[in-house]
C-alpha cells in the first residue's frame, strides 16, 4: 500500500493557498487565516467521510476506523511565522489526510482507530510555542503570567482547561521537514528522531552609561553595546566548549536609547541554549552568567526552560523496520527544533520522522521540500501506522 503523492501534493498546494497578503506563507496563529485553514481540513475530511471533530480551543481531528479503542494520532500544525514556508507543520497535516484517505481507499478493516490532527498555535509566541498540543495534553500552567496573556486571545479559561484530551490515543506520529542540513549533506532519506532538544532562556539586560557620541572619548566611554559584543563572544566561545549537540544563539538585541549620535547606555537581550542533557544546558548557563556578572554590569533573569524529550523507543524502532523493509535510508538523529511531538512525548508513545529539505531552510519563503523526498516520508508514515494499527493495545 503506498499514497498517491500526485494527490498530497495537490492538498499541500490546495491549503497553502489560504496565507495573507506578501511573500511567502502567512498564516500566523489565532488568525482569519489559520482558521480557514482548518476550515479546509474539516471539509476535505468530510469529501472523504473522514469522521470530525475540533475541540474546546479548535484543534481539529478526523478519524477512521473503528468507534472505540486506543488510537493512532498523527498530524502536526497549520499555522506559520509570518512570510514562512510551505512545508513547516502543513506538510504533517496534509500527509497525515492523505495516509488516512489511502487507507479509507484500500478497504482494509482497522483494529484500532486512526486520527489526524492539526494543532492549534505551533508557531504562536503570545501564549507560548505548541498552544495547541500542549493545551491537548494538559500541560498548561494557569498561573497569573498566562491568565493575563490569555486575554490577548479568542480562547477563554474554561476553553483551555476543557481541551485536555489524550486519554483515547496511545501513540503520536509527526512527519515534518528537518529545518536542518544533515539529512542533505550525508544524501538520507529519512531522519529518525530520538529526542527533541530541550531549550533554556535568560533575559540579560547589559549597564552602560549613555553619552554624546562626538564628545565622550573612546577611553572614557561605558558603551553598554560593546561590552554586550564581548558578552556574546565569550557566549559563543562557552557553548563551543560543549560541543554538539549544544548550539546557543541571541537573535534579537534592543540598544537603548538606540540613537546614531548616543553611546548606547543599555542592551536587552534574550540567550538561548538548546540541547539534549537539561544538566549541560544548566552549566552552558551558568558560566555564561558567571563571566558576564563578573566582567560586566548585568542583571540576569531566567525566562523558560524546557527540558530535552527522548522520543518512543518503540516508534523508533517501528520506523527503522518500515525503512528497512522498503530499502529507504535512514538516520537516527535528534531534532534542534520544538515540535508538537515534544508535547505528546510525555503523555503517550511519540515519534517524528524527518524529510530533507533543501539547503536545511526553513521559516522562509525558500523552504523547499522535493516530491520525491516527501513521498518516501508519507510512505513512511503510512508504514508504520499500519504496522501500529495491527497491534491491539
Amino acid at each position: 500500500m503506498k499514497v498517491n503523492n500526485q494527490r498530497l501534493m495537490e492538498l499541500l498546494a490546495e491549503v497553502n493557498q489560504i496565507s495573507s497578503d506578501g511573500e511567502g506563507i502567512t498564516r500566523l496563529a489565532y488568525t482569519e487565516q489559520e482558521q480557514t485553514a482548518l476550515d479546509w481540513f474539516i471539509e476535505k475530511c468530510r469529501q472523504y467521510a473522514i469522521r470530525t471533530h475540533r475541540d474546546a480551543i479548535g484543534n481539529v481531528f478526523g478519524t477512521i476506523g473503528p468507534e472505540s479503542g486506543n488510537g493512532i494520532l498523527i498530524g502536526s500544525h497549520l499555522d506559520s511565522v509570518r512570510n514562512g514556508g510551505e512545508y513547516d507543520g502543513a506538510l504533517g497535516v496534509v500527509a497525515g489526510l492523505e495516509v488516512l484517505i489511502t487507507l479509507a481507499e484500500s478497504g482494509e478493516p482497522l483494529d484500532r482507530p486512526v486520527t489526524v490532527v492539526a494543532f492549534r498555535g505551533e508557531e504562536a509566541n503570545i501564549l507560548g510555542g505548541t498552544f495547541g498540543s500542549r493545551a491537548f495534553c494538559g500541560q498548561i500552567q494557569f498561573d497569573d503570567d498566562f491568565i493575563q496573556r490569555l486575554a490577548n486571545t479568542p480562547f477563554t479559561l474554561q476553553q483551555v482547561k476543557e481541551t485536555a484530551g489524550t486519554e483515547h490515543y496511545s501513540n503520536y506520529l509527526e512527519l515534518h521537514i528537518e529545518q536542518g542540513k544533515k539529512l542533505e549533506a550525508s544524501s538520507t532519506d529519512i531522519g529518525i528522531v530520538h529526542a527533541i532538544a530541550g531549550i533554556k532562556r535568560l533575559d540579560v539586560t547589559v549597564h552602560g552609561e549613555a553619552a554624546h557620541s562626538g564628545t565622550m572619548g573612546m577611553n572614557e566611554r561605558d558603551d553598554a553595546l560593546i561590552s554586550t559584543a564581548k558578552i556574546l563572544l565569550e557566549f559563543e566561545r562557552i557553548v563551543k566548549t560543549f560541543g554538539e549537540p549544544n548550539v546557543g544563539t541571541v537573535g534579537e538585541l534592543a540598544v537603548h536609547p538606540n540613537l546614531a549620535n548616543v553611546v548606547p547606555g543599555q542592551v536587552d537581550f534574550t540567550l538561548e541554549i538548546r540541547g539534549t542533557d537539561i544538566k549541560m544546558m544548566r552549566e552552558i548557563a551558568d558560566r555564561f552568567s558567571s563571566y558576564a556578572s563578573v566582567h560586566h554590569k548585568v542583571t540576569i533573569n531566567p525566562n523558560i526552560e524546557k527540558a530535552p524529550s527522548d522520543l518512543s523507543e518503540k516508534l523508533i524502532a517501528t520506523t527503522k523496520q518500515v525503512c528497512k523493509e522498503t530499502g529507504v535510508d535512514y538516520q537516527v538523529m535528534m531534532s534542534g527544533a520544538n515540535h508538537d511531538a515534544n508535547s505528546l512525548a510525555a503523555v503517550m508513545d511519540s515519534g517524528l520522522i524527518f524529510i530533507p529539505c533543501l539547503h536545511g531552510i526553513s521559516h522562509n519563503p525558500k523552504e523547499y521540500a522535493a516530491p520525491s523526498n516527501i513521498e518516501k516520508g508519507a510512505n513512511v508514515l503510512l508504514g508504520s501506522v499500519l504496522k501500529l494499527a495491527a497491534e491491539l493495545n
